[in-house]
């Protein structure tokens, strides 16, 4: 990771100004598992096998994906390696392909929506509902905050700076569709006419152009979600390294470091990303059409992936660090040095450096 130190990290998780949160979206209600980085739902996965219809797979604390078939207070979690699904399931001619999707999927490093359609596409497959692979209504609309310095230059070239901006992204898409202003319905045939395509295919470029940047915006989310654990996770850090009883394991000291450099210079790559992005954007509508609009959306899903990954094992990490101590005085120094090896090291060497080119 080059250039880049604890102290420039921590200065992005100081320095972001997060946007206000919608009011009327319980904050503690349970996330659907499709709004997740790693839990991924199969229902409407193209499976055979009703029984895994109606599991999931998840990332366990060691990051390793498995497919769990129960989870409830009493029962606990069902969980069980792709690998030994032929225990539990038969597997023959009829649903053979169900046992290859299952272990292809297992595999990625994230399972949020973006990632695993990359993931479909690439196998030529279908996915039967397309709802599976969408973020919640409830999701999408909290996420309005996150996406406005990406939809506000859009806004602005059809309306004008005084327009109010849409409290979700239907409306948004409505005001495109039917147009209520005069000037606006000149903007928008001028803006068809600079993006060389008819005005009616506008609204199928505004939703492509909001899908694309909500991804953006989810990933702002997730990572402002995790910034408070962060916080905690490597103040817990530092407390270990300056532990009379810990200084002299060096493993454990060395482990201490890694998992410092390593989750830090996360935060700092996803954060430099996109604030690229937000700047791109902005300098794109200088001088838009479909063809740079095309260039700079291939882009964005090239990120995904490793976007996702990144976070997606950061929030694992950060759930299960937290699940273990939920309290600063939460278990003894041992206890978390012993859970630092065996469950927060495991799994970080698939994080890759986010490096990034200007697209300009």
């Amino acid at each position: 990771m080059q250039g880049r130190n604890s102290t420039v990290a921590q200065s992005h998780l100081r320095s972001y100004s997060r946007p206000p949160v919608r009011s009327d979206i319980p904050l503690d209600a349970e996330p659907p598992d499709k709004d997740t980085l790693h839990k991924l739902p199969l229902t409407g996965m193209p499976l055979v096998t009703s029984g895994l219809r109606k599991a999931r797979l998840i990332k366990n604390s060691r990051f390793e994906g498995v497919i769990e078939l129960f989870s409830d207070e009493k029962s606990g979690s069902g969980q069980i390696s792709p690998d030994r699904l032929n225990e539990v399931f038969q597997f023959d001619g009829r649903n053979k392909t169900d046992l290859d999707l299952i272990k292809h999927l297992s595999q990625l490093n994230s399972y949020d929506v973006y990632t695993v359609r990359v993931a479909m596409r690439r196998l030529g497959i279908e996915v039967e509902d397309v709802d599976t692979l969408q973020l919640s209504p409830e999701l999408r609309n909290r996420l309005v905050p996150h996406m406005r310095s990406f939809t506000r230059p859009l806004l602005h070239a059809v309306y004008g700076a005084e327009q109010k901006e849409p409290e979700d992204l239907k409306d948004l898409i409505g005001l495109f569709i039917a147009p209520d202003m005069d000037v606006a319905r000149e903007n928008l045939a001028r803006l068809s006419h600079r993006m060389r395509i008819d005005v009616t295919a506008i609204p199928k470029f505004i939703e492509d152009y909001g899908d694309v940047y909500l991804s953006l915006a989810y990933y702002q989310y997730c990572l402002d979600q995790n910034k408070p654990q962060i916080h905690s996770f490597l103040a817990a850090m530092e407390e270990m390294q300056h532990t009379a009883s810990l200084k002299q394991a060096a493993n454990l000291m060395a482990t201490c470091k890694m998992l410092e450099t390593k989750i830090t210079g996360v935060v700092h790559d996803i954060a430099n990303v996109l604030e690229m992005f937000r700047i791109r954007t902005i300098d794109m509508w200088e001088k838009m059409s479909e063809e740079t609009f095309r260039r700079m959306e291939a882009m964005i899903i090239g990120y995904q992936t490793s976007i996702g990954a990144a976070l997606c094992i950061i929030t694992v990490k950060m759930n299960a660090w937290n699940q273990q101590f939920p309290q600063k005085e939460s278990g003894g120094p041992w206890s978390r040095a012993d859970f630092l090896m065996t469950n927060m090291r495991p799994g970080l060497e698939l994080v890759q450096d986010i490096s990034y080119e200007d697209p300009q």
